[in-house]
């Protein structure tokens, strides 16, 4: 059984079709491994659906396709969400002040500290296999603090 943390560049490609969406896919029909996501992907979900309707890539019906198919997969468990709590914080803020000081590895921005510190919580208690991840710079940072990664975009 495989454990997996997918932040939400890798969840949103699970409700459009575009590069890494096949390798997403894959990741969330496979039996018997688990998913995690974070409270903060479900906002950030949210923010992109909201986008692409901004900018005229969906209409407001398929909008709401698109979050019906996402709190479905949460009502579901197909992803189970950890909460971000006041330790999460603690660990970004660490996180954050670690790799501001290497110049071998991306500056991590504050969410991107959140995501990596729930997944390094899920790596400690539930032993996560993988970090899914299609941005480049959070997959330096994450495999910079031992996480295997998987970029859906370069599978």
């Amino acid at each position: 059984m495989a454990i997996y943390y997918l932040d939400s560049s890798a969840v949103i490609k699970l409700y459009r079709l575009e590069a890494g969406t096949a390798a997403v896919e894959q990741i969330m029909n496979e039996p018997d491994s688990l998913r995690f996501i974070s409270r903060l992907t479900v906002v950030e979900t949210e923010r992109a659906f909201g986008r692409r309707m901004r900018v005229n890539e969906v209409s407001q019906s398929e909008l709401e396709e698109l979050r019906s198919g996402f709190y479905l997969d949460l009502r579901r468990r197909r992803m189970r969400v950890k909460e971000v709590t006041p330790l999460h914080y603690r660990s970004a803020v660490r996180l954050v002040r670690k790799y501001a000081l290497f110049q071998h590895v991306p500056f991590v921005r504050s969410l991107d500290a959140l995501h990596l510190a729930v997944a390094l919580e899920v790596r400690e208690r539930d032993g996560l296999d993988f970090f899914v991840c299609a941005d480049k710079d959070l997959c330096t940072v994450a495999e910079a603090e031992q996480l295997s990664v998987i970029n859906p975009e370069l599978s």
